[in-house]
């Protein structure tokens, strides 16, 4: 019982740190986009490759975190890898204040995708392994 806690606390903190260095990388590559004092920056070019990127970054770290969980749980994969989806969705939750828009929904939706995606290929791979032992 303790591991498959475990395993959902490392794969939330898994998913966590991905999407910290991811975010890092993403805003370090986009200020360097940004013209100097008299040169005019295209600033929604900007702004709509930052959503893109940001989206994709969620996905990975979320996919990366759940099979993370995956292959450390001892049963009911599915289970602890969708829960933990639900708690990067609540963590994110908690970072927008609990705004409710269109965009966030967007966004918790990714993450369960994600999550699900990680958990399906993390059970796929688990029971590939048991088959070769």
């Amino acid at each position: 019982m303790m591991r498959n806690f475990f395993s959902v606390v490392a794969g939330v903190l898994t998913a966590s740190l991905l999407f910290g260095i991811g975010g890092l990388i993403l805003l370090l590559t986009q200020l360097n986009k940004i013209k100097g004092h008299g040169e005019e920056t295209d600033v929604e070019s900007i702004a709509s490759s930052f959503t893109i990127f940001s989206m994709l970054i969620i996905i990975i770290a979320m996919i990366i975190g759940a099979f993370v969980t995956v292959n450390i749980s001892t049963r009911k994969d599915l289970a602890h890898g969708l829960i933990t989806g639900g708690v990067c969705c609540v963590l994110f939750a908690y970072i927008t204040e609990f705004d409710i828009t269109t965009d966030t929904l967007v966004l918790y939706l990714i993450i369960m995708l994600g999550a699900g995606a990680g958990t399906f290929i993390g059970m796929r791979t688990k029971k590939k392994n048991q088959f070769q032992s």
